[in-house]
């Protein structure tokens, strides 16, 4: 069964388009009145915060920002499920996509997730936005591409391996099936194609393709209040720096498995 049709966005290089300059791994910055969504900007003109005189931009951890980022992680994983009930085989389906469904697909689910936040949404980051991710020096060490047709083209290629090793992973063995995860997890996350987003869509896929080979969903919902959990899984993430089979994320991954497995049992 086809995917669900999704808005037509360009992949064309030409048509990647500027998106607000935020800083990539803050966990503060600020969203101009400019860039806000005009839902989340008439929400913030009824605030104290507002009515004191901060009239010009919104902190992105703003509890209106949260609550607009949290409905649309829901409504990802929503549609996600909306899929999974119209097609009877998923790892089917996303076998048969090819590399530009993938990119759509990313893309929407950028525009689903920051909706209700931003004005501009689903764009891949265009050239001459400069990156922070993680310490400072860590994107050269992640070699993490630096906008425009360099972010696509990392894309495209990420997108084929998917296609190319997805019909070959053996689903019953969960250390093969966690590699894999991993691999791309890291992959998507070191390609940071988006201004922000990149670890929640990654989680989001990462499910996708989890449930693709017969297994649960693991980190969609990942707790980003946990300053524990979120440590160990930034660990992980940086530990696939010159190793590419990525052990350190794969064993987290399957950690998280292995925990949710015996949640539900």
């Amino acid at each position: 069964m086809k995917i669900n049709p999704i808005r037509k966005l360009s992949t064309s290089q030409n048509n990647i388009t500027s998106a607000p300059i935020q800083p990539y791994s803050s966990e503060r910055y600020e969203i101009s009145r400019e860039d806000a969504a005009k839902s989340l900007w008439k929400a913030y003109r009824r605030t104290p915060e507002y009515k004191s005189g901060r009239i010009y931009s919104i902190n992105s951890v703003h509890p209106l920002v949260r609550q607009a980022e949290e409905r649309g992680l829901n409504d990802i994983i929503l549609d996600f499920i909306s899929q999974l009930e119209k097609s009877s085989s998923t790892r089917q389906r996303l076998i048969n996509r090819n590399e530009n469904d993938w990119i759509q697909d990313w893309r929407k689910m950028h525009t689903i997730l920051f909706q209700r936040v931003y004005r501009q949404t689903g764009q891949l980051r265009p050239l001459g936005h400069d990156v922070r991710f993680g310490s400072p020096g860590d994107e050269d060490l992640h070699k993490i591409p630096r906008g425009g047709a360099e972010v696509y083209n990392e894309l495209f290629i990420l997108a084929r391996n998917i296609k190319d090793r997805l019909a070959y992973v053996d689903n019953y063995q969960i250390d093969e099936v966690c590699r894999f995860l991993a691999q791309f997890h890291y992959g998507f996350i070191r390609v940071h194609p988006f201004f922000d987003g990149n670890g929640r869509i990654a989680r989001v896929v990462t499910d996708q393709l989890s449930v693709s080979l017969g297994y649960i969903p693991i980190i969609a919902g990942f707790p980003r209040s946990n300053s524990q959990k979120k440590s160990a899984y930034h660990a992980a993430i940086t530990s696939c720096i010159g190793d590419y089979a990525c052990d350190s994320l794969t064993n987290w991954i399957k950690l998280q498995l292995t925990e949710k497995l015996t949640e539900i049992i």
